[in-house]
């Protein structure tokens, strides 16, 4: 057997040294290493048992929790791909990634039933929380089912995570065992901080996006516990983080900002065990940062990546977040340096290499770095060249090493942590009869970060209110994708070759949607 060939190896290690420990909690289920494998194990024999072999798509539809984490690692022991599904979608959104993804089987939470389209209703389902509208995860593991060993290797496809692109239409990202593995090694090599054997995680970010997935598979690789709430509560947050003795999270921005707004008496509470708070998706400000590192006590570690690169490409590690605090606040705007293991570099239209300072395109070269798209090989070979990774994202990089993104390439809006391409919304507006031509930007919000404005052009019809707009994409998009806010133009700023310029169109809007101070 290959060292760290696969995810399984390591959990079945963890059950045989260490069987009694907790793996994974949550309000309802508790189990500990042996009898997590146990229960892994019954759950892959009978998915096996309905006729999925390796290399099938199993989808999950649901929030947080210890079955979800255990179907998600019984996939993994029989080589079964699970396509994770955000709940956050809307149904037409929902059915094009099962239907794309080839999804022949479905687990999921009752509360996401109307979620389920006409595909996904077509295949066996099982329920995680309810009896009904099909057969509860207990009751289906009645039967008897025996196990057939599959082996799995570290090409193998371990998850296939949709992202959408500047087509507007999702793409399935084929993240592979040793992708996962090889970024859950770098992570604590290059921070200093990682999973280890007795501490305890709070895990909150939802796990069909890489951060909360990716996550729960660094604890369990290290043999770590893992406490699981099934949504963010900002006050649930903090009790847990206390009570629990938690010693790692990791957050988006917005959750700190709610939790610490929420929790007055929050110097009552006791986070000794707690040693660092990990966050992403966008950068923290020195104000937040001070606060959060007065209540908490703890490291602050920031990542920068996106699913094509597994988890992370850089880190802004506790050593320079202190390092801004104590003179050099610019660090806060970066995204931090390489991880172990990895080339980053800023690259021209051309491809070439620019001097520091300039601004291109960032590119990554890495163990890290998917298999490719699901089904798209012209996609993967413009994002995948020569073994780089082209994110999309503008940045520089300074003379240590220091990544600042200055921009999206691809104009991607980041919202609450949600990822948001405008195109998507684009395409669906243009179908409105009162609509001659739009563009979608995104604007700062003291909330949520970032949240998209929608620019149009009505051509002499009569203007459409926020109001209007919002009750025509309900059902149509996801409702963080939805535009809550509308500004008109005679006609939108383009280029020779017709393309938008959207940077003019942010400047235009700029003195009224100003940066949040």
């Amino acid at each position: 057997m290959k060292l760290f060939n696969n995810l399984n190896d390591h959990i079945g290690f963890h059950a045989r040294v260490r069987g009694d420990m907790m793996m994974a909690s949550d309000s309802v289920k508790s189990l500990n290493y042996g009898e997590a494998w146990d229960y892994i194990n019954t759950i892959a024999a009978h998915i096996q048992s309905g006729g999925i072999s390796k290399g099938d798509r199993v989808a999950i539809l649901a929030k947080n929790s210890v079955d979800n984490l255990c179907v998600f690692l019984a996939c993994a022991r029989i080589g079964a791909v699970v396509v994770g599904l955000n709940y956050r979608l809307a149904p037409a959104e929902v059915e094009f990634i099962a239907s794309n993804a080839d999804v022949e089987m479905l687990f999921f939470d009752k509360e996401f039933d109307e979620l389920r389209g006409e595909y996904l209703r077509s295949k066996p389902c099982v329920c995680l929380d309810s009896a009904e509208p099909a057969p509860l995860l207990e009751n289906w593991l009645q039967s008897p089912a025996n196990l057939n060993e599959v082996e799995i290797n570290g090409d193998d496809i371990l998850f296939q995570m949709y992202t959408s692109g500047t087509t507007g239409l999702p793409k399935g990202v084929l993240v592979s065992h040793y992708n996962v593995l090889a970024n859950t090694y770098q992570a604590p090599m290059t921070t200093g901080v990682g999973g280890r054997v007795g501490e305890v995680a709070l895990v909150i970010a939802p796990t069909f996006h890489a951060v909360g997935l990716v996550g729960s598979l660094l604890g369990v690789i290290y043999g770590g516990s893992m406490i699981i709430h099934r949504d963010y509560d900002p006050v649930g947050m903090i009790e847990t983080l206390a009570k629990e003795r938690i010693s790692t999270v990791a957050v988006i921005p917005v959750m700190l900002q709610f939790s610490l707004a929420m929790v007055p008496n929050i110097k009552d509470y006791d986070f000794s065990a707690l040693h660092s708070i990990n966050y992403g998706a966008s950068p923290i400000s020195e104000t937040l940062l001070q606060q959060g590192m007065e209540a908490f006590g703890c490291d602050f570690i920031q990542g920068y990546g996106q699913t094509e690169s597994t988890m992370a490409l850089t880190f802004l590690t506790a050593e320079d977040h202190k390092k801004a605090l104590a003179g050099r606040p610019e660090l806060l705007r970066s995204c931090g340096r390489a991880v172990f293991g990895t080339e980053v570099k800023i690259v021209g239209d051309d491809g070439q290499e620019l001097p520091l300072g300039e601004i291109g395109e960032i590119v990554a070269k890495g163990p890290q770095v998917m298999q490719g798209y699901w089904k798209n090989p012209e996609a993967t070979a413009k994002t995948v060249a020569d073994g780089w990774l082209h994110t999309g994202d503008a940045g520089r990089m300074d003379e240590e090493g220091y990544i600042y993104i200055q921009d999206r390439v691809k104009d991607m809006i980041i919202s609450g942590g949600e990822n948001i391409y405008p195109a998507e919304i684009e395409n669906v507006l243009m179908a409105h009869s009162q609509i001659q031509d739009v563009s979608i930007i995104g604007v700062p919000d003291q909330k949520w970060g970032e949240i998209p404005l929608a620019v149009i052009v009505s051509g002499g019809q009569p203007e459409l209110s926020a109001e209007e707009l919002i009750e025509f994409c309900r059902g149509k998009l996801a409702g963080y994708k939805i535009p809550r806010k509308v500004e008109y133009l005679d006609a939108l700023p383009r280029n020779p070759t017709g393309k938008v310029l959207k940077k003019d169109i942010r400047v235009m809007m700029a003195e009224k949607y100003p940066p949040i101070a």
